[in-house]
């Protein structure tokens, strides 16, 4: 899937059938990646 106003850039979706060494995999996979930043909340000016 391309991404608007990212010229070059795709999104790629991967899955596997539950259950499945691929399936486990991608797990373990996911609990490497890094946790997300927090990003401050944002404040609506009045």
């Amino acid at each position: 899937m391309e991404l608007e106003g990212t010229p070059g850039r795709r999104i790629g979706v991967h899955t596997a059938e539950p259950g499945t060494p691929d399936d486990d995999a991608m797990l373990l996979l996911d609990l490497t990646a890094p946790a997300p930043a927090a990003t401050p909340a944002r404040t609506r000016e009045v």
